[in-house]
């Protein structure tokens, strides 16, 4: 059992903008991790990542976990949620003796979308909380069947089309601009984190070709990007320990913190 501190983002408490800082019993690894849960944009608290977490705490890495509104508001605003969360890490983690520690972000599904446009586009993410106040420094992003871009491919999904425009607030057609904005592969560039990609073999929501292509961008950008495909896995399959895909994933995902840690 670990104890976990809970902090509320506002003088009155607001439904989705809370995290919980999980410290670990040993001297702390060299980066933090941040996770952001899924649930279409609409769904999903925080606590759905304290399982993951309890694994993570254990290898020595501070955990962190966000929520962020779900409930009429959009992709943007949400990336402020998460923006807010992290910059109240950051400054939650400095009044305990480790200012600017290095995040390295986690999200899966829509989590995962919000976690890369905070990686990738800074630009897009306005702390409200302290404003003019720097981010946390972004290391590495960790991506679990996450949506790459957010404009409409062949054969899509309905339910991740319908659910994608409610979250971007407006209809494709109205806004397309918009929605290369929200697409996390309009933001590659040379400067963007070293990121690892966790896909299901039996992903159906957003298709695995397009992570392999993103993977692909960066690397030609000469960012180190790396993908794995795990067996019999669903989308969003990796929020526990237990199952074999999980624990590859879990040993996929130390490997690459180690290499983090190894470049720092």
């Amino acid at each position: 059992m670990f104890i976990y501190t809970s902090i509320y983002l506002d003088d009155s408490p607001v439904e989705g903008r809370a995290i919980d800082v999980w410290m670990p019993r040993k001297s702390p690894r060299p980066q933090a991790v941040f996770f952001v849960h899924g649930g279409g944009w609409r769904q999903g608290r925080r606590d759905l990542m304290h399982d993951l977490m309890e694994g993570f705490c254990d290898q020595g890495y501070i955990c962190i976990s966000t929520d962020y509104r779900t409930a009429g508001v959009t992709a943007l605003t949400q990336l402020g949620d998460v923006t807010d969360g992290m910059a109240a890490a950051s400054h939650h983690l400095g009044s305990l003796g480790f200012p600017d520690w290095p995040f390295v972000l986690y999200g899966s599904s829509a989590g995962g979308h919000l976690a890369l446009l905070a990686g990738l586009a800074p630009e897009l993410c306005q702390a409200q909380l302290f404003p003019g106040s720097d981010r946390p420094p972004v290391v590495g992003m960790i991506a679990c069947c996450a949506p790459v871009t957010f404009e409409p491919w062949d054969d899509m999904f309905p339910e991740s089309w319908s659910t994608m425009e409610a979250a971007a607030g407006t209809p494709f057609a109205s806004d397309p601009s918009l929605y290369k904005t929200l697409s996390p592969q309009t933001h590659a560039s040379k400067d963007s984190p070293p990121t690892i990609f966790l896909l299901g073999e039996c992903e159906h929501m957003f298709p695995n070709a397009l992570t392999i292509g993103l993977v692909e961008t960066l690397q030609s950008l000469g960012v180190h990007a790396q993908y794995q495909i795990y067996k019999n896995a669903e989308h969003g399959f990796f929020y526990a320990l237990t199952r074999p895909a999980q624990k590859a994933a879990f040993q996929d995902v130390m490997d690459f913190l180690d290499r983090l840690s190894l470049s720092q």
